[in-house]
């Protein structure tokens, strides 16, 4: 059945899914691919059934956002390409340390044009990700645990809390042995205690 057949409570039915994935929030490419124009997305909103978010964000309002709800919204805000949570917001989303962000980070790549103000709760970086320091924690993405202390370190963020982050990691099982001995002595991190768990 074409898209344009279904009942619009079943495209309804599938774009809650999706959000209920994203923490009850979805793009404009999430809602094209059910089969929703945007016109109808835009007209959804205005009739309350939607909530507008930002340019291209909604959320459903009946779906929890939960704690990772910012985070996710975030995420989904670069138009045309998907953030990454990144910096100390990465080691916040990894739990592993006192850091408490002043701004969501997130990165797009370097070639990657924002066409509109960035919020002031936003903090964006422009670097290409390699495939493997980007993953997700519980669907948000995110760069990997190494990644976000390397990035930490490049902006100074006190030795103590990259100190912290490791151990934690580790204890963790986030980074592995070798890891955390190479991150320890490249952030200049010496002190930390590495347990071989």
């Amino acid at each position: 059945m074409r898209y344009s057949e279904r009942m619009p409570t079943d495209r309804f039915t599938e774009l809650a899914e999706i959000a209920a994935d994203r923490h009850s929030y979805f793009d404009l490419q999430d809602s094209r691919s059910v089969g929703y124009a945007d016109n109808t997305v835009a007209q959804m909103a205005r009739r309350g059934r939607i909530e507008r978010v930002s340019q291209g964000v909604y959320r459903i309002p009946f779906l929890p956002a939960g704690q990772l709800g910012p985070y996710m919204a975030a995420a989904l805000w670069p138009a045309g390409v998907r953030g990454v949570i990144s910096y100390d917001s990465g080691l916040e989303l990894w739990e592993v340390g006192d850091v408490i962000p002043a701004k969501i980070h997130i990165t797009v790549p370097r070639e990657h044009r924002v066409q509109r103000e960035v919020p002031a709760v936003y903090e964006l970086h422009r670097e290409d990700l390699a495939a493997e320091e980007v993953t997700d924690v519980e669907g948000v993405p995110v760069v990997t645990l190494e990644r976000a202390i390397r990035d930490c370190h490049a902006v100074y963020l006190a030795a103590d809390l990259l100190e912290q982050a490791i151990r934690h990691g580790r204890e963790r099982g986030l980074l592995t042995q070798a890891q955390a001995e190479r991150l320890a002595v490249d952030v200049g991190a010496d002190r930390v205690a590495v347990s071989r768990a």
